[in-house]
């Protein structure tokens, strides 16, 4: 099997995550029309049983699968390979038999005394339908990531998405309505068609490109270090996850006793989780390709001993991070009123989407910091900051969202403080293990530099566009080229030099050579 190469790796991942992301946002125009926002905070809320449930199921596996079958091909033990996706699978089909018989046995408890509508409760066999298919699928994938053969991930995914959106809005368009709780199942059973095909198709690949005949066995010590990854990860997502949800399920009684009512807060966590943050999300194609394929690089490397590549990597993903992060993010805030307005036909303050815009920048050094620390064998000190991270996030919204003076911002403000916390104890961990510290004053401050120099400028080039050409989508297309044509500049004058991310050179230390993956 030809390897390839990490750049070629996060290039295809990347682009595919472009795709994904496009086709993800047409997705979302039209559910938010079709379903509306109260519809969507209805399935948001459906959907914080699924997020528990699939975490519970698969988090610690799929991890698993990515770094274990990376090590393995490292180590030589390819032909073995097959033999860890099966005890991957046999671990799923555990987790998921027992999830289901926990979700049957309280689905009225949880339908109703939890999300508060009992006939929610219709939704749950679904559910399990669509996790049994997205296992499948996302454990081949993983095995794909661990192989550096991103592009056969890529293939199913996209094909996923592009099932997804003519399934969920075909049936919204034909049998939505005004009821909210049919308009989460019609969502739902929209997403169970698409993973149908997308399991097809990557068992397909599986069986064709992955598994060999000849089967090896696994090297000694292999089952303690793949429960040590399951159990801890997986415990945690549960933890976290449970966390999450019940922040999202707090929130609108909280919101309530702001002063909202009922279909007021439902509309408010509409608005937060399907319009607001998509578009503040934009650029997490490029982010997260990178962060997938950065943490099984990091266990390859780890395997072989060799640290010089390690310090290397780290450097170069949080560089790449933040130069990515702050600057996009420093382009979207300025301009998501309008771009709400255009997309989504709802208004959306310019303040509330600065704060949640720090959140973003936040989102994306965690996604970051976490897949290094993960690679590096940490994952026992990622799941003590996840943990402390949402248990913050909890009290806060309990405490911020029921204040009449903060409302919605309460949940947003908890959601900062929450990964402030878990950020900063990622990177300590990061300092303590690495060669990172006495670098991070640099990879901070040119981003920030050139973050705030690009959120200061697009208002003034917005609004010069729109009063010359007169149409607002063209006056958002030129503002983003000419703050990216800023933003470039000032990268240059600062020492920066963009060429050093997309090809081979070196770094102050040590000779950082892509081609080496």
């Amino acid at each position: 099997m030809k390897h390839h190469g990490l750049l070629y790796s996060i290039m295809v991942l990347c682009a595919s995550n472009i795709g994904l992301q496009g086709l993800g946002f047409i997705y979302r125009i039209g559910v938010s029309r079709l379903a509306g926002a109260e519809g969507l905070g209805m399935y948001h809320l459906a959907y914080s049983v699924y997020a528990v449930v699939h975490a519970a199921c698969l988090s610690g596996i799929t991890m698993a699968c990515s770094r274990l079958s990376a090590e393995l091909y490292a180590s030589g033990h390819r032909n073995s390979i097959g033999l860890m996706t099966k005890k991957a699978a046999k671990t799923f089909v555990l987790f998921i038999s027992l999830g289901a018989i926990i979700l049957f046995i309280f689905r009225d408890f949880i339908a109703q005394n939890i999300l508060g509508d009992l006939g929610i409760k219709t939704i749950f066999p679904i559910m399990i339908i669509c996790l049994a298919l997205t296992g499948v699928e996302n454990i081949v994938k993983s095995v794909c990531i661990g192989l550096d053969k991103v592009e056969w991930a890529a293939s199913a995914e996209l094909t996923e998405q592009i099932v997804r959106i003519g399934s969920v809005l075909g049936l919204l368009a034909f049998f939505g309505g005004e009821d909210t709780g049919k308009v989460a199942i019609i969502i739902f059973v929209g997403m169970c068609l698409s993973e149908c095909v997308s399991a097809t198709l990557l068992t397909r690949i599986y069986k064709i490109k992955i598994y060999k005949q000849t089967i090896k066995p696994l090297p000694s010590g292999f089952n303690k270090e793949f429960v040590a990854v399951v159990l801890p990860l997986t415990g945690a997502a549960v933890f976290n996850n449970i966390l999450a949800s019940a922040s999202s399920i707090i929130l609108p009684k909280r919101l309530m006793l702001a002063g909202l009512t009922e279909q007021q807060a439902l509309y408010q966590l509409g608005v937060i989780s399907s319009m607001a943050m998509p578009l503040l999300l934009l650029p997490i194609a490029m982010i997260g390709s990178m962060c997938t394929v950065i943490m099984p690089a990091i266990s390859k490397s780890r395997t072989q001993g060799n640290n010089n590549r390690i310090n290397a990597l780290v450097e170069k993903a949080i560089s790449i991070t933040g130069l990515l992060a702050i600057p996009l993010t420093a382009l979207i805030v300025p301009l998501a009123p309008t771009l709400s307005r255009l997309f989504f036909a709802e208004s959306i303050t310019l303040s509330y989407m600065a704060i949640l815009g720090v959140e973003v920048v936040l989102v994306y050094y965690h996604m970051v910091t976490t897949g290094i620390l993960n690679g590096l064998g940490k994952q026992r000190f990622v799941v003590f900051s996840a943990v402390a991270g949402e248990v913050l996030q909890l009290v806060l919204v309990w405490v911020l969202a029921a204040n009449p003076k903060l409302g919605i911002y309460g949940y947003i403000i908890a959601q900062v403080m929450a990964s402030v916390l878990t950020v900063c104890c990622n990177f300590i961990c990061l300092c303590s293990c690495t060669d990172i510290k006495q670098k991070l004053l640099s990879l901070f401050a040119k981003p920030l530099v050139c973050g705030a120099t690009v959120f200061l400028w697009v208002r003034v080039l917005y609004t010069f566009f729109l009063g010359a050409v007169g149409f607002q989508w063209l006056s958002v297309v030129f503002t983003a080229i000419s703050s990216g044509g800023i933003c470039v500049f000032l990268l240059h004058i600062l020492g920066v030099k963009l060429s050093d991310y997309i090809k081979t050179g070196k770094t102050t230390n040590m000779s950082f050579i892509w081609s080496l993956y």
